[in-house]
């Protein structure tokens, strides 16, 4: 099972020095979102808080609902109800 990024460059180089092989920098997510969706291998995908708000609701939907791979958005804020969405999807449980 693969880690996948997707981000701005910012946001990406901190994954790429750890040794995160599948790093999508980008300003336009749904090409990269639709290239790691098709992957079979990619289990986890983390995306940028800042990407996310790019998306349609479609788009927000079709992520929110995947399960293979999980999609994880990282936040800079303190609190945001797309990721408590996606932490109860992915643990069963809502943390706050």
């Amino acid at each position: 099972m693969e880690l996948a990024i997707i981000g701005k460059e910012d946001f990406c180089l901190g994954f790429s020095l750890a040794g995160v092989r599948n790093i999508f920098e980008t300003e336009n997510p749904a090409e990269a979102i639709s290239k790691v969706m098709e992957d079979q291998e990619m289990g986890v995908v983390v995306i940028d808080e800042s990407i996310m708000g790019k998306l349609d609701e479609f788009e927000k939907a079709k992520i929110e609902a995947s399960v293979r791979p999980v999609f994880m958005m990282l936040s800079m804020k303190e609190e945001s109800d797309a990721l408590k969405k996606m932490i109860k999807k992915s643990i069963g449980v809502e943390l706050w």
